[in-house]
């Protein structure tokens, strides 16, 4: 197994975790080292075509899709841990663009690769049915936003979902600093830029967060809860 993989704080869910101990050293023929990129730098484009699965091991990324008139829709955020490609597998070219949002660490995944490894290695069979089940999850995340009917509500649900995902885990993080701008929140959300800078100060004024630029503190939970509109059952 590569340095780059033994040495990474994401090995326990990513890649790694679908090989036994002795059957490592197959990543090195998958996965190709972490590569940096700047700032707002490309890593594919929509319509190109698909080899390869990226997974964020630094830094945080969206994907978007350009419609005819040229606009920009952002379909997701993608940070540490996350898989970015996946629902381009099926189609052979990319669904969407996916930029960098921070200077981000990738790790570039072989599909082609990862299918033929498929055979010889069962338990990576479990590995993907969890990863499509985080990347279905993530979806699920997206819709919860959109379904709800004031811009309050939904930015309120963006928060939660970006707060549990920071904490990769059952919990949330209170703290957290949001690596996109407001425009890309807008713009995820469907609310104008205004809209959503309002939302921002309702939240602030009922005293459920703390928002210093993008450096973001849960001061109520409970209220941020009640804000989404969302049974608790949700998050």
């Amino acid at each position: 197994m590569s340095t780059d993989c033994k040495e990474c704080s994401l090995a326990s869910t990513c890649l790694p975790s679908a090989f036994e101990e002795g059957d490592r050293y197959k990543l090195d023929s998958i996965i190709s080292s972490a590569k940096s990129y700047s700032r707002h730098q490309t890593v594919y484009r929509q319509a190109d075509n698909f080899q390869a699965l990226y997974v964020v091991k630094s830094g945080a990324l969206k994907t978007y899709i350009t419609n005819t008139k040229g606009n920009e829709n952002i379909t997701g955020f993608y940070l540490p841990g996350d898989f970015i490609g996946l629902e381009s597998i099926s189609k052979k070219h990319y669904l969407s663009t996916a930029q960098t949002l921070t200077p981000s660490l990738l790790c570039k995944v072989n599909y082609q690769e990862l299918a033929n490894m498929r055979k010889s290695t069962p338990s990576l069979s479990d590995w993907a049915i969890n990863m499509f089940s985080h990347s279905l999850a993530s979806g699920h995340d997206f819709f919860s936003c959109l379904s709800q009917h004031t811009a309050i509500a939904r930015l309120a649900t963006f928060l939660l979902v970006i707060s549990k995902r920071m904490s990769r885990s059952e919990h949330y993080q209170m703290n957290f600093h949001l690596s996109m701008s407001r425009q890309d929140i807008a713009g995820y959300l469907g609310l104008a830029n205004e809209t959503t800078s309002r939302a921002f100060t309702r939240l602030v004024e009922k005293k459920c967060i703390q928002k210093r630029n993008k450096d973001i503190k849960i001061i109520d939970l409970t209220g941020l809860k009640q804000c989404s509109n969302l049974d608790s059952a949700s998050f």
